[in-house]
């Protein structure tokens, strides 16, 4: 069973008429790749300029205060056709979704930047998710999931543009 499998059946009892979980992939917080890959300092830095350097912003839904959500160290990061949610990593011996952690419907996001790719050792993708009167939530996807973290973000930024259209 896939994680995207999982999440889903973690949800069936909650989905709204016609949602689907779109992706499922294991994230981690930001900076938490090199701390995991080589012991490094985490942190999360770059809040300021991450909204003017949206890959989609939604008209009038720029304003989410510059502060981290918290999250674990590692957690479930889920896209369904109508709302982004997290778990905490269940599972022993392949991740699951465990407890829910948040879940934010489409029109609750404010933007999504531009996800960078951080190279070395550590290589991770990185980006940022405004979220509207909460914070910014801050994920890396490892190396191995670059890819399809790439495709999960474009996904979720063209779903934005959708909204206003």
């Amino acid at each position: 069973m896939t994680l995207r499998e999982k999440v889903e059946s973690r949800l069936a009892g909650e989905f709204v008429p016609g949602e689907r979980v779109l992706n499922a992939l294991v994230a981690f917080r930001t900076g938490g790749v090199r701390k995991t890959m080589v012991a490094g300092a985490a942190g999360i830095a770059g809040l300021a300029g991450a909204a003017g350097m949206a890959l989609a912003a939604r008209r009038g839904q720029t304003e989410a205060p510059q502060v981290p959500i918290a999250t674990p160290g590692r957690f479930v990061f889920s896209l369904t056709s109508h709302r982004v949610a997290l778990f905490t990593v269940g599972g022993i011996v392949r991740a699951a979704p465990g407890k829910p952690l948040q879940s934010w419907t489409l029109d609750q996001l404010a933007w999504v930047s531009e996800p960078e790719l951080n190279s070395g050792v550590a290589q991770a993708l990185r980006g940022q998710i405004g979220i509207t009167g909460e914070g910014v939530l801050g994920y890396e996807f490892a190396r191995l999931q670059v890819d399809e973290g790439r495709s999960m973000i474009k996904r979720l930024a063209r779903a934005l543009k959708e909204l206003d259209a």
